[in-house]
């Protein structure tokens, strides 16, 4: 039995021992499969479609013949599906439309036929000013805080046409072709008292 018992204990502690130092390979056998590893990461990376191509579009947006600043110009594809764009008018009425894909945005639209949309609201919160100093007046900002809190609860106030903001309303249309797309087809000229009927 004592034979028995220290046979026992010499195969576990072999296989201690196995386990601590198990069978390994040629030295290159770990460098090729790291390598393998990274160049199918960069191929599977590279060769990955991030969405439909964008072209270059600008233009401008006008109401009765004067620019309008901060207006959001949108571009939704007249089908329904496929990706959408948009810009912010500047103080001269011009945009640049962008389209967000996977979370990067890139410059332009998808080419296509688009139903467009224009959306001002005034910006009530704006007219504040800035807030005070709570470090230094911590009561003028509370009441701040709670002005801006009460002008969030008000509905919205459209400083153009509200016919214009909606997709089933808006006579306004694009078609975005291949190359830079620029001129009097991205101008858009918005009559005040337009109601979309």
């Amino acid at each position: 039995m004592v034979f028995q018992a220290r046979q026992a204990v010499m195969r576990s502690e072999s296989f201690v021992v196995d386990v601590r130092r198990p069978q390994r390979g040629p030295w290159w056998a770990g460098v090729a499969c790291c390598c393998g590893l990274l160049a199918l990461t960069v191929f599977v990376g590279c060769s990955r479609q991030s969405g439909p191509a964008v072209e270059y579009v600008e233009g401008s947006v006008l109401v009765d013949g004067e620019p309008v600043a901060d207006a959001t110009v949108g571009f939704s594809p007249a089908g329904g599906a496929g990706q959408a764009a948009f810009g912010q008018t500047d103080a001269a009425g011009t945009y640049r439309l962008t389209t967000v894909q996977g979370g990067k945005k890139l410059g332009g639209a998808p080419v296509g036929d688009y139903t467009v949309t224009v959306k001002k609201y005034r910006n009530r919160v704006r007219e504040l000013g800035e807030p005070p100093d709570a470090a230094k007046d911590p009561q003028g900002n509370a009441k701040y805080n709670a002005e801006v809190d009460r002008l969030s609860l008000l509905p919205l106030e459209s400083l153009i046409p509200a016919g214009y903001a909606e997709m089933a309303t808006t006579p306004l249309r694009a078609t975005v072709k291949k190359g830079r797309n620029v001129g009097p087809e991205f101008r858009y000229e918005l009559k005040g008292d337009f109601t979309g009927k």
